[in-house]
């Protein structure tokens, strides 16, 4: 990507420094040199209000990333990987949830810690996930592309509204958890049942 060098440059033709643009655009020092290091990349409105600040298009800002954006969203492998990983965390999940009962039903010691094992893969897997959505932002690159087409960015915008998407991030959670336990109660009271 050449965002990073292109604020870099346009940001020293200004003679601004992280400190002054950071201001311009009501972000962070931080996120500015993030952007111009390529660890990050800016959202639509940033975009645009670089673009304005500079006095140049939006296409001359972004020159060379529209495509490698393009790419990025249409061969994402990160939904691949990510749906791999989230069938693999599901699968250890239920597989914990469903050895719980019978294992601390048991009186061998030793095997108590089979459902600690289990888990392992989950907690390295939603690691990974984690790992996947911060590494490509593309719902960034989505809109981005929506906007140099002409089309409506407002519903994309829609969707990374980051209150809801924290609520909806709740919701998953507690739904998640309420299942873990409740299958977790089942193992539990079908092998009380059975033994």
């Amino acid at each position: 990507m050449k965002l990073g060098l292109q604020i870099k440059k346009y940001r020293s033709d200004y003679n601004y420094s992280q400190e002054e643009l950071s201001e311009k655009l009501f972000v962070s020092r931080q996120t500015i040199s993030n952007w111009e290091n390529d660890k990050s990349y800016p959202d639509i409105q940033s975009l645009l209000l670089l673009s304005s600040i500079f006095d140049i298009s939006l296409d001359q800002l972004v020159k060379g990333d529209l495509l490698v954006m393009k790419n990025v969203v249409q061969n994402n492998q990160n939904i691949k990987k990510g749906n791999l990983y989230s069938w693999i965390m599901i699968l250890s999940f239920l597989l914990t949830a469903v050895s719980i009962g019978p294992l601390l039903l048991s009186d061998n010691l030793i095997l108590q810690f089979i459902p600690f094992i289990l888990l392992i893969p989950a907690v390295y897997c939603g690691f990974v996930l984690e790992l996947l959505n911060k590494s490509a932002d593309i719902k960034t690159y989505s809109e981005i592309l929506a906007y140099t087409q002409g089309k409506n960015v407002d519903e994309l915008r829609k969707q990374r509204n980051q209150t809801s998407y924290f609520f909806e991030q709740i919701g998953i959670f507690v739904i998640f958890i309420t299942l873990f336990v409740g299958v977790c109660l089942l193992s539990i009271w079908l092998t009380r049942m059975f033994m």
